[in-house]
């Protein structure tokens, strides 16, 4: 994970770099916390399938702070201390993130049912990409989180 300063956007200044195993997957900030996926079994390096939360505090000098196994963590997105997260074919899950050491013991939603891929959290609509479509859903309560619309993706 590299770090860059954009006070200047035309010209993009590194700070620091976490290193952690290779691989291609997202990362998401909020605060003081870098929210990495790391994928395994595939092109990219990685070995190990987790979560990685990363405290951002002191910017020059990231440090790792928790690790979460999953199962094939792709895409994620974050929202007013609401974290996203697409494990493949272990589905869409919402976590409180208001902890960083306890992320897991703060599910609020798992639906097993999409093959989720990626994640715009948008104000209080969630868009996931599915293996077999795009959802919609309005999170306004987290306790009734609605589907509101699902487009279907054939593959011809």
């Amino acid at each position: 994970m590299f770090v860059y300063s954009l006070q200047d956007p035309s010209s993009p200044q590194f700070i620091s770099q976490f290193r952690h195993a290779s691989a291609c997957d997202p990362v998401v900030v909020e605060g003081d916390y870098a929210y990495v996926t790391l994928r395994g079994g595939n092109l990219c390096g990685a070995i190990e399938s987790q979560l990685e939360v990363i405290d951002i505090s002191v910017i020059e000098y990231p440090e790792l702070l928790e690790t979460y196994p999953m199962t094939e963590p792709y895409g994620l997105g974050i929202e007013n201390e609401v974290l996203f997260l697409c494990d493949g074919k272990a589905g869409l899950k919402i976590y409180y993130a208001n902890d960083p050491y306890a992320i897991d013991e703060n599910m609020i939603a798992h639906y097993k049912d999409i093959d989720a891929y990626d994640v715009i959290p948008l104000g209080e609509v969630l868009l996931v990409i599915g293996e077999d479509g795009l959802y919609q859903y309005d999170y306004s309560s987290l306790e009734d989180i609605q589907r509101l619309s699902y487009i279907p993706v054939y593959d011809n």
